[in-house]
């Protein structure tokens, strides 16, 4: 079901918030109710994709990881229509102004030779390290672990997805420091494929919601999470990564770790967001 826009008018969008990395990190959330009525600048959509595009590649191979960007309101309504549905129709999907369709291009790899002799000129790679063009084509080229596509495939494809991956999570803080509200969702990839032209070298992988945000910037609070000592461990599996708790304060104090989810007015955050926007509640 589509947002119904308000009889009021629309106040002028807020500038980029110019947060710091650790409070982009504490505020980011997965956003999922958008005002539909209020659209996304394409100055903004451009920061978010070079954040992405500068993040670090194996191989500088960043041809790997692509994305199509679609506007709601210049699109055929018909296939936005499509879109949604291979989103499951799910109601963000609707109202979300801007879809960026993340893909994963295997034929990115072809171009790993040139991007390597690339960082050489630059000066990135260098003779200390024993990097020169005679290195790439005998040794580089030759070895899976350096070039994904001299070895399984299904190597080629996880560590791609790992890129992908990356360059998405750039993409989202990038979002949130532009006051905007985002998400990743899944879909039917070879629906959503078809729709936008895909070649058959990639994979659509995720697609990101940008907008902005209906729902107050805690959104209900932060996420919930496994206890850090179940995630890393200290010199060998198992053995939980002690947490300093003088750290812990020094990030709520910088504003990455904030008051959890949920917070006390959630529930009536939600009742009223659903009757905005026309949902259930």
């Amino acid at each position: 079901m589509t947002a119904v826009q308000p009889e009021t008018s629309v106040s002028v969008p807020p500038a980029s918030l110019g947060l710091t990395f650790k409070q982009a990190v504490g505020r980011r959330r997965s956003t999922r109710y958008y005002k539909a009525w209020q659209p996304v600048e394409r100055e903004k959509i451009q920061k978010i994709l070079e954040a992405a595009r500068l993040q670090s590649c194996h191989g500088n191979a960043v041809q790997v990881r692509k994305a199509v960007v679609v506007h709601r309101e210049k699109t055929d309504p018909d296939t936005f229509a499509e879109l949604v549905d291979a989103l499951y129709n799910q109601p963000q999907a609707a109202q979300a102004p801007v879809h960026i369709y993340w893909t994963i291009d295997l034929s990115g790899w072809d171009h790993l030779r040139d991007n390597l002799t690339e960082l050489i000129d630059a000066g990135a790679l260098t003779s200390s390290y024993g990097w020169s063009e005679q290195f790439i084509d005998e040794i580089v080229l030759k070895t899976p672990d350096f070039n994904v596509m001299a070895g399984e495939r299904r190597f080629a494809e996880w560590l791609s997805a790992i890129e992908t991956g990356l360059a998405m999570g750039s993409a989202l803080l990038a979002a949130q420091d532009e006051g905007l509200g985002t998400q990743l969702l899944t879909g039917k990839r070879q629906k959503i494929a078809d729709l936008l032209g895909v070649p058959d070298t990639a994979t659509v992988a995720q697609i990101q919601l940008l907008g902005y945000s209906a729902e107050g910037t805690e959104a209900g609070g932060q996420r919930p999470r496994p206890d850090f000592e179940d995630l890393y461990f200290d010199g060998q599996w198992g053995t939980p990564l002690p947490r300093d708790p003088a750290v812990v304060a020094e990030l709520i104090e910088a504003g990455m770790i904030q008051e959890p989810a949920p917070l006390p007015y959630r529930r009536r955050e939600v009742r009223a967001l659903a009757a905005m926007l026309g949902l259930p509640d």
